[in-house]
């Protein structure tokens, strides 16, 4: 696991951005009378693709590893719960920015847990 302040920045950064930009497109993308589950399920492919974008675009300052797995999942979880959202009440543009980058976040949260526990401590 990364303890070097600048990695962190950018696992922080990474998930938050990728995030916010899945939940804008899900927003933009995804009208309000669809079914959620099938809103989900666009929003998901949008944020996959998303995803994949910033796994690119990041991958060059805090390594391909580290950003790749955090990033694609935030894109994918952002896009997914905002275009639910966005079909079941409709929610507006600053609300689904602020979705995907929380939801980016608690992403980044999950996989750093993960991690901890499948690699227990390292001396």
């Amino acid at each position: 696991m990364e303890h070097r302040a600048y990695f962190i920045f950018g696992d922080v950064l990474a998930c938050a951005v990728t995030g916010a930009a899945a939940g804008w497109l899900a927003h933009a993308a995804i009208p309000g009378d669809w079914h959620p589950l099938i809103a989900m399920a666009a929003g998901m492919l949008l944020g996959f693709l998303v995803g994949a974008i910033g796994g690119v675009v990041f991958t060059p300052l805090f390594g391909a590893l580290e950003i790749s797995l955090p990033a694609g999942l935030a894109g994918m979880m952002a896009g997914s719960v905002v275009g639910m959202l966005q079909a079941a009440a409709e929610i507006g543009p600053e609300t689904a920015l602020w979705s995907g980058a929380l939801t980016g976040l608690a992403c980044l949260a999950y996989s750093y847990i993960l991690q901890a526990r499948m690699h227990g401590e390292v001396r």
